[in-house]
């Protein structure tokens, strides 16, 4: 029974990844676009702004890094409550979005207090793609540089609910 358990949490998180790839990505492009009221950032999008796009890209992979663990949790738990440990995982899984996106938005305003000299985002308006691909490496390597300790985190969390 228990490999049923595990064949049917490793199914869901399959289902799971897909949602939360397509729905994270959405919050965190959204949130992007509210943090940058001033501009039409999907209508630079679509005005073929490579900039732009370079910038809402990396945002999207840096999610998927650091989201990735959550995905990738070990299934070590009680296999006989499956749906107890989805639960668990989902709840680590909000967490991480959370902890992704905060990390992400921080670390941005902390690159354009840093950079007080260049106003990235009407830059990024001017097509500049220099100050985009720096933008999308901050946002890819604050990612991948917190990502362990992310998991590190849902991994405890997920522990804690009994997953």
């Amino acid at each position: 029974m228990a490999q049923f358990g595990q064949l049917f949490v490793s199914v869901a998180n399959i289902i799971i990844a897909v949602i939360l790839g397509v729905v994270a990505s959405y919050i965190g492009v959204w949130l992007f676009t509210k943090s940058t009221r001033h501009l039409d950032d999907w209508g630079e999008v679509r005005r073929g702004n490579v900039g732009m796009g370079i910038v809402m890209g990396s945002i999207i992979v840096g999610i998927a890094l650091i989201l990735k663990p959550a995905v990738d949790l070990p299934l070590t738990g009680d296999m006989t409550n499956p749906f107890l440990i989805l639960v668990g995982e989902m709840a680590g899984i909000v967490l991480g979005l959370f902890l992704a996106m905060s990390a992400i938005v921080f670390s941005l305003g902390v690159f354009d207090r840093l950079v007080g000299d260049i106003d990235e985002l009407s830059e990024l308006q001017r097509g500049n793609t220099a100050v985009a691909v720096i933008m999308a490496a901050v946002v890819l390597a604050v990612s991948y540089l917190i990502s362990g300790a992310v998991a590190s985190i849902i991994r405890w969390f997920t522990t804690f609910l009994g997953a």
